[in-house]
């Protein structure tokens, strides 16, 4: 073996030892798993193709649509109250005349390290949903707990 293949050897072997190394001490304190099942903010999208091509294809924009939340914390239930933005920019009148409860795009913020399914019959979150009718996602927390949520649309100002 040549210097520079010694030389070599020994950084990789070294890089291997630090690497399989554990800098964690012994015996540090256990801390429970978050316990949190909550829909915490719920999002609206309206997406529509842009005036702007790339490639030969529109370009997909979004207008975010405006929702008061207000949650029934006894059943589980959060109810939405959905205003369309005013024409703005590439959101013309014709683009807002097209924006309805049934071709909306919905998602939300979590609990911490909690996680989200669909109840069968329910879109995920970020496909098209319709919200001229209840939609149910079950939130499973780290530590297991599950809690199903109906998310309703109350008013929907156009």
């Amino acid at each position: 073996m040549n210097k520079q293949s010694k030389s070599a050897f020994v950084l990789m072997l070294l890089c291997i030892i630090t690497f399989f190394s554990s800098c964690l001490k012994k015996d540090l304190p256990a801390y429970p798993l978050w316990d949190g099942t909550n829909i915490d903010n719920v999002v609206l999208e309206y997406r529509f193709n842009g005036a702007l091509n790339y490639g030969g294809s529109p370009v997909v924009e979004y207008k975010r649509l405006a929702v008061v939340k207000t949650v029934v914390d006894e059943t589980s239930t959060i109810n939405l109250d959905v205003t369309v933005p005013a024409v703005s920019g590439n959101f013309t009148a014709e683009e807002r005349g097209k924006v309805n409860q049934n071709s909306l795009i919905m998602y939300f913020d979590l609990s911490t390290a909690s996680s989200v399914v669909p109840v069968p019959g329910t879109p995920k979150p970020g496909e098209l949903t319709n919200l001229m009718i209840p939609q149910q996602y079950e939130v499973t927390a780290a530590n297991g707990t599950k809690r199903v949520w109906t998310i309703n649309v109350t008013s929907f100002i156009k």
